[in-house]
């Protein structure tokens, strides 16, 4: 029956274990499994879109950059051509200022020359400084300052001459055609700005590629951001459904699991961390006369006594503290009759190995306990019958085979002596013998049925003569070794008297079957335990093969009657040891 009752448990533990926290095999493949892969999608998915979307914004800033410089290149070449064409046409403002003074002589001709030449300049120096990253056009507007101060030179000269004559100064510009000549000047301003307008047309070029590359990344990344968002959403549309569906399968478990345990005899309930029930069943519910809601969410203390909430309560530490299961038996007073519980508890881990709760499973064995100790009753009565039987057989057979015939013997001498004179005195001596034999048997007879010692008498002193007999014998030598002679001579009646009729049956057991030469009694306490050895070297025998006599049954019982333990160690050719362990406060009549 307990083995049943420890299978149901098992089932149901096993059951608690897998459904409870929802890791059944089915909610492991369909439910977590899952569950996780579509995290990992979404948080790639999340993770390539916002990647995309930081890439688009980080590439159109990058070409309102690159459209800004675009824009400021082109403003800096039309700015150079500007300043060029300012530049080419104050040359000539010069020349014409200069030749006309030099052909009329009107001094009016000379003011914007003079009002020029310092332009002039300040736009050559502008036009350095705006093309200073340009080292040819550099170049070429240093060859430009350096002609065009030449060519002021000239002029400077051309009307210092005018002023000592017209021929003087007409000679003097024929002389010196070559620098004369605004030839080289528009050579130089027109290479600056074809340079300019090769730049210019390269810039707007590779303004118009930006503007085709960026639409064209634009356009591609848009469509993949687009694919990867509905992607996303089917995604999620589908863990939505995967995780509808393992809720419907944890909930179809859920109520597996509590159909299951509703339909059980035993008393089962979850636990959390903090000592809260967050599952019981039926069973549970009914015991104690209330219901879930007065249960669910609360510990123990809030609905019974101090007292039995910490009886209750006293292996939940050491469960969740050494992670293991522990099994204990329990008495609980309920509506005014005490039960016994067996009851085992054990912890709830998830898959990182993390307790999170505690389960309980009592099952209520008192019917069972009442029905063994009437068994174990009904064993004891049976063996004592059969004991007694045995004994008044033995009894039966000893009067009738031994102190009858010495009787009888001693009546068929007496009657001869009384009709015969010869041989008178022969026969009434053999009568005397017969009859003091019969005496002494009649008196070992009742030694070995009635208790050898009164009340109070010391137990080792009895056993002690049990020693005395066998080796006045002289068949087997007998030993003795006792320690707490005074704990043992205290120890009850009933309890002496058991010990003694032990060893009386056992040193018979000896005596009949084990042909063995030495024999040893150990007797002791210790720790509460009375212990009894009793071991010899005889033939010996094997337990497992030979079944027990009535005299082994005999003493088992006694041993069982005052709740203690029997162990026979013994093999062929190797002796027998009896080893006895009885408490000191045994009770000697069932608890129910």
């Amino acid at each position: 029956m307990i083995k049943r009752i420890m299978l149901q448990d098992n089932i149901i533990r096993h059951w608690l274990g897998q459904v409870v926290p929802g890791i059944t095999e089915y909610g492991i493949k369909k439910l977590n499994h899952p569950r996780l892969t579509n995290e990992r999608k979404f948080l790639a998915l999340s993770i390539i879109i916002i990647a995309g979307i930081l890439f688009l914004g980080a590439k159109t800033l990058d070409n309102n950059f690159l459209q800004q410089e675009a824009a400021h290149q082109v403003d800096h070449t039309r700015q150079v051509m500007n300043d060029a064409e300012q530049i080419s046409a104050l040359i000539k403002d010069l020349e014409l200022g200069a030749r006309g003074y030099v052909i009329t002589g009107d001094h009016t001709f000379l003011l914007p020359f003079y009002t020029i030449r310092q332009t002039i300049f300040y736009r050559i120096a502008n036009l350095k400084a705006i093309s200073k990253d340009n080292h040819e056009q550099q170049a070429r507007l240093d060859t430009l300052k350096n002609l065009l101060q030449q060519k002021l030179a000239f002029l400077e000269t051309c009307i210092q001459m005018r002023r000592k004559g017209s021929k003087v100064a007409e000679n003097y510009i024929k002389e010196n055609a070559d620098v004369n000549r605004l030839a080289f000047l528009e050579n130089i301003i027109s290479a600056i700005k074809a340079e300019e307008n090769r730049t210019l047309a390269t810039r707007i070029e590779a303004n118009e590629k930006s503007i085709s590359a960026f639409t064209t990344i634009y356009l591609v990344f848009f469509t993949v951001l687009l694919a990867l968002s509905t992607a996303f959403f089917m995604t999620l549309w589908k863990n939505m459904r995967t995780t509808m569906m393992a809720k419907m399968s944890l909930e179809n478990n859920r109520q597996l699991l509590q159909s299951i345990i509703d339909n059980t005899t035993s008393l089962i309930y979850v636990k959390d961390m903090y000592g809260r029930y967050t599952l019981v069943n039926t069973t549970f519910v009914k015991t104690l006369g209330l219901s879930q809601e007065d249960i669910i969410g609360k510990t123990v203390f809030e609905f019974l006594d101090f007292d039995r909430a910490a009886a209750n309560t006293k292996l939940d530490d050491q469960v969740l503290g050494e992670r293991k299961l522990l099994e204990t038996e329990e008495d609980m007073v309920i509506n005014g009759q005490s039960h016994h519980y067996y009851t085992i508890k054990f912890p709830l881990a998830n898959r990182n190995g993390e307790v999170y709760a505690l389960v309980g499973i009592s099952t209520d064995i008192t019917d069972l306990i009442i029905r063994q100790e009437l068994q174990r009753q009904r064993e004891i009565v049976e063996n004592t019958i059969e004991a007694q039987e045995n004994e008044r057989k033995e009894i039966g057979i000893e009067l009738h085979d031994n102190i009858s015939q010495l009787l009888a013997s001693a009546k068929m001498m007496l009657d001869t002596a009384l009709h015969t004179t010869e041989s008178k005195d022969p026969r009434l001596e053999k009568a005397r013998n017969d009859i003091f034999t019969a005496i002494n048997e009649s008196r070992k007879l009742s030694h070995a049925l009635v208790s050898p010692f009164l009340k109070n008498e010391p137990i080792t002193d009895a056993i002690e003569q049990l020693v005395k007999d066998i080796n006045l014998a002289g068949r087997m030598e007998a030993r003795m070794k006792c320690s707490g002679k005074k704990q043992l001579n205290a120890l009850s009646e009933k309890l002496k008297l058991t010990l003694f009729r032990i060893c009386q049956e056992q040193l018979n057991n000896i005596l009949k079957y084990s042909r063995a030469s030495n024999i040893l009694i150990d007797l002791k306490i210790v720790s509460g335990q009375v212990y009894l050895e009793i071991s010899d070297d005889g033939i010996g025998f094997d337990p497992q093969l030979k079944p027990k006599g009535i005299g082994l049954r005999n003493i088992a019982g006694r041993v069982q009657f005052h709740s203690g333990n029997m162990q026979i160690n013994s093999s062929p050719n190797n002796g027998c040891t009896l080893k006895i362990e009885i408490p000191m406060t045994a009770a000697t009549h069932p608890v129910v």
